[in-house]
């Protein structure tokens, strides 16, 4: 199974205004069979469009999406429903992610009625079960409403709800940032045991560079719609090539006062407004090693080392590739 992401972009337009919104700029990323892609960056990002327009929720205005090979963006009806059954969406927010009036046996049952999955009442009903055995809830959950249930319970029924189509890829957009705590490790653990056990592949979602590490095989970090830096989580979380990935990393505090270091502001500003984005590098306004070329030229993604690579003209002399002439 590969889900790839060819040159992906998504533009709004801003209400009254004569101006659009570049939510996502190309983007070109790859899943392959039963590995996990970690995507991090800061709120705005352009991290949820991205998974939006790779389940087909939304519309890309330009690029495509292969699942198999097969290109998503082409197809319609009948064709789009079959294919939809590989690749699933759990949501950040569990509780409007689930019908208020429905009990999760019937969320779930409504999947499978669907999908004409499990036959008739009866299957469908062992199903049920089966489904919310595999995520850790007993049978009595069935017939308990939203609202009967706690974060995690209801995350679990949201997690029971794309599996019950036999998923080969989950997109899991931020899944354990609105629950308790106390609950996300329950989850994530829930979700490394799903992944071996069903060979699932993983588009993980998280703002939270900490979690990307544990969960992750690859890390793609974004940046104002364009991924700037991309490889195993090893390279880019440890040996970050990109400044603005090096402020993410450096953010994230240490949990031993022995070895803690203290958290320094290494980028300055904020992030600027995606309607009006800044010409050459979108990072330079905010960037600690800018140059005048990052003013002007838009540095590619380029591979600075076996599988990692990053788009920045500093990183990029620093490993020996030519950078672009500014015009």
């Amino acid at each position: 199974m590969t889900l790839e992401a060819i040159d992906l972009s998504k533009v709004y337009p801003v209400r009254g205004a004569d101006r659009v919104v570049n939510a996502l700029n190309g983007v070109s990323l790859t899943v392959g069979a039963g590995e996990t892609l970690g995507i991090v960056g800061e709120s705005g990002c352009g991290k949820s469009t991205l998974a939006k327009l790779l389940v087909r929720l939304e519309e890309p205005t330009s690029g495509r999406v292969l699942l198999n090979g097969v290109d998503l963006t082409a197809l319609s009806g009948s064709r789009l429903r079959e294919q939809r059954r590989r690749i699933q969406m759990v949501f950040q927010d569990p509780y409007s992610a689930l019908n208020p009036r429905r009990t999760a046996g019937a969320t779930l049952d409504e999947v499978l009625i669907v999908h004409r999955l499990s036959g008739d009442a009866r299957g469908r009903a062992r199903r049920v079960g089966e489904l919310l055995d595999m995520v850790g809830l007993p049978l009595e959950f069935a017939a308990r409403y939203p609202h009967e249930m706690s974060g995690g319970q209801r995350q679990r029924v949201g997690i029971a709800r794309a599996l019950a189509v036999e998923p080969q890829v989950l997109l899991l957009d931020e899944p354990v940032s609105a629950l308790d705590v106390s609950v996300r490790a329950e989850i994530l653990n829930l979700l490394v045991r799903l992944r071996e056990e069903l060979g699932l592949s993983y588009l993980f979602i998280s703002h939270d560079v900490a979690m990307v590490r544990h969960l992750s095989d690859r890390v793609a970090v974004m940046y104002l719609g364009r991924i700037v830096e991309v490889g195993s989580w090893s390279d880019v979380l440890d040996r970050p090539r990109h400044p603005y990935t090096h402020a993410l990393r450096d953010a994230v505090p240490i949990p031993d006062p022995r070895v803690a270091r203290p958290i320094e502001a290494t980028v300055r500003g904020e992030v600027p407004d995606p309607a009006r984005p800044p010409s050459g590098c979108p990072f330079h306004p905010r960037c600690p090693l800018v140059e005048d070329i990052c003013r002007t030229v838009e540095p590619p993604l380029l591979e600075l080392a076996p599988g990692h690579a990053a788009a920045c003209h500093v990183a990029a002399r620093a490993a020996g590739q030519a950078a672009p002439l500014a015009t």
